[in-house]
């Protein structure tokens, strides 16, 4: 099975946004804070899921 950027990209917003909730959940965050935690950490986990699914395509082409 192919994994590209977009599934990458998509598996890793959904995996930012979850932590990020969890955490803003565990500090009992207000509104704001709350918004801000979980998009910075959707950007984050966006951005390491297209770095990981570009490694993992680049490593099955490596295999083949």
């Amino acid at each position: 099975m192919k994994i590209g950027k977009d599934v990458g990209a998509s598996l890793g917003f959904l995996a930012g946004t979850t932590l990020g909730s969890g955490i803003s959940f565990l500090y009992s965050m207000t509104a704001t804070p709350t918004i801000t935690t979980v998009s910075v950490f959707g950007v984050i986990g966006t951005a390491l899921g297209i770095m990981t699914s570009m490694m993992l395509q680049r490593k099955a082409n490596d295999i083949y």
